[in-house]
């Protein structure tokens, strides 16, 4: 399961582990057929200033251990530049949800305003998968054990990539430089970490996290220095707001429907999307369930030839409280 850029970075935007990659590549076969999933959040939903508050995104391991003085640094100045992971709220089809962040008495609306392609000169730290170590070499069975919390993340996310490429049998040493570990983009320089430009031990064995071995595997530690193909993410901040009550009435205009007058059959879809999170159909939908998305202004939910799934983001209110939610359709 080697991480190519596109897969690196669709899995770190979605918030998804390379962990949960690997048991996710058993998936139990379903019904053929397309299902429209409505999934909310967050459970019991949120106050309206809530569900619009700007959280850090904190996926990948250079942003984790550096978001706070980084978002601290965006509000403070109005601009910021991130390397590979955007901090703000970001979706490659521009359906990223409006985020919003008080600083100094005031509102601001963050925003991810500009994308750009960019090829930079960074190390990265990766394992390479061995059917062995050298007789005379010594192997650390707990590689995390002494390290600091930031080299601990480095080596955890770094096994797993390694452990991936087992599973599919794919040789990391062939990969391009950049897809094989954990990349030192800013500002997670080399200098806070043990990991490069020598690290510590050279060949560890660990327990694999997967379904799909049952045996310890053995790794040799790398660090490379080389050119890697990445994204820049540009991002401003605009004052919208002097108090927290006109915020709020700024944000309702983000609300797109509410369903306390909707008769049973909607509310009651509604009332277990909101308090399980997720609510599902298959196709032909329920006219309840037509209603929900058509007040929700989705128009044309279907498929077509060109796609097998579709997205689409919205936000609601019912019983006092607010929710995000996402429908998905897909043809699986």
């Amino acid at each position: 399961m080697v991480l190519h850029h596109s897969r690196r970075e669709a899995l770190g935007l979605a918030g998804v582990g390379v962990a949960a990659a690997l048991s996710g590549c058993s998936i139990l076969s379903s019904p053929k057929g397309v299902r429209y999933s409505l999934v909310s959040s967050p459970t019991g939903g949120t106050t309206l200033v809530d569900l619009f508050t700007w959280e850090p995104r904190r996926q990948a391991v250079h942003i984790r251990h550096h978001a706070d003085a980084l978002a601290a640094e965006l509000l403070d100045s109005g601009e910021l530049t991130t390397e590979a992971q955007p901090l703000g709220p970001y979706e490659p089809d521009g359906t990223a949800r409006p985020a919003y962040a008080e600083h100094d008495g005031a509102y601001y609306r963050v925003r991810v305003t500009d994308v750009e392609e960019v090829s930079l000169d960074r190390w990265e730290f990766w394992f390479e998968p061995v059917e062995r170590a050298p007789d005379d070499a010594e192997v650390v069975e707990n590689p995390t054990e002494g390290l600091s919390e930031l080299d601990a993340d480095i080596v955890e996310r770094a096994t797993q990539y390694a452990l991936g490429a087992v599973v599919d049998d794919d040789d990391l040493s062939a990969v391009p430089h950049g897809n094989r570990g954990v990349v030192y983009f800013e500002p997670m320089s080399p200098d806070e970490s043990e990991l490069v430009t020598d690290p510590p031990f050279e060949y560890v064995r660990v327990e694999p996290d997967t379904e799909f071995l049952d045996e310890k595997q053995t790794l040799r530690a790398r660090a490379t220095e080389g050119s890697v193909d990445a994204k820049r993410y540009v991002h401003e901040t605009e004052r919208v707001a002097a108090s927290e009550s006109e915020l709020a009435e700024l944000l309702a205009d983000h609300i797109d429907a509410a369903f306390d007058d909707a008769d049973e059959g909607v509310r009651d879809i509604v009332a277990e999307a909101s308090e399980d999170g997720t609510y599902a159909e298959r196709e032909p939908i329920s006219d309840a369930f037509a209603d929900v998305l058509d007040r929700l202004g989705v128009t044309d939910p279907s498929l077509d030839d060109s796609t097998s799934v579709r997205t689409w983001r919205r936000h609601y209110e019912y019983d006092g409280r607010y929710y995000r939610t996402t429908l998905r359709l897909r043809d699986d």
